[in-house]
This record gives structure tokens, C-alpha cells and sequence, in this order.
């Protein structure tokens, strides 16, 4: 059994990866209000891998990975501020479990449990 490349630390990974993503994309769609022409970008990332997970379970979900993708409508300012507000939060939820994470292989490997 591999604990560190496990899939529930690569889907961990690659849920971080998406977020990170979605924060830099919200930044560009802040940044491109006024351009002229210019159409809102996002992420899809959750909608895949709750079809991946139905299909294939776990072991797949660590193989999604997030793609930008183009809207038909410009960004509005209130949009992607409660946007990088709920990314926010869920990057603070991610990062609390890739810790639990790692203090239980830490916990595994030392038997400390501190």
C-alpha cells in the first residue's frame, strides 16, 4: 500500500491545484472587467469528478484535473468577488485536511501523536 503517493493525497493535490487555478482565474476576470469583449473564465473541475467518482470511485477522482473554460458573458464584479470569497474558504478546508493528512502518516510512521 503506498501511503504518501496515495489516490487520497493526489486527489488532495490536484483539488489544491484547482483551487489555486480558480483563485488566479477570478484575479484575470477582476483584472478584464472593463476590456472591451473580453468573456468570463472558469474553472470546471467539480462537476468531472463527481462523474468520475460514480463511475470508476476514488482511484479515478486522483486522475481529474481542473480546465479553464470560456463563458458566453462578460465577468461582473460581484460575481467573482463572492467567487474568490467561497474559493477562499475552500482552499482554508483543503489545507486543514492535506494537514490531517499528513499528521496521520506522521502519527503511522513515528507513533507519536502529538
Amino acid at each position: 500500500m503506498k501511503l504518501i503517493d496515495s489516490d487520497h493525497s493526489a486527489l488532495l493535490a490536484r483539488t489544491m491545484d484547482a483551487l489555486t487555478l480558480r483563485q488566479r482565474i477570478s484575479a484575470a476576470n477582476i483584472a478584464n472587467i472593463d476590456t472591451p469583449d473580453f468573456k468570463k473564465l472558469n474553472v470546471s473541475f467539480e462537476e468531472e469528478l463527481q462523474r468520475v467518482q460514480q463511475r470508476d470511485g476514488v482511484r479515478g477522482m486522483s486522475q481529474v484535473r481542473p480546465e479553464i473554460v470560456e463563458t458566453e458573458n462578460a465577468p461582473e464584479m460581484e460575481a467573482e468577488l463572492l467567487e474568490m470569497a467561497d474559493t477562499q474558504i475552500r482552499v482554508n478546508v483543503m489545507t486543514r485536511s492535506l494537514r490531517h493528512h499528513f499528521e496521520l502518516l506522521r502519527m503511522g510512521i513515528t507513533g507519536v501523536n502529538r
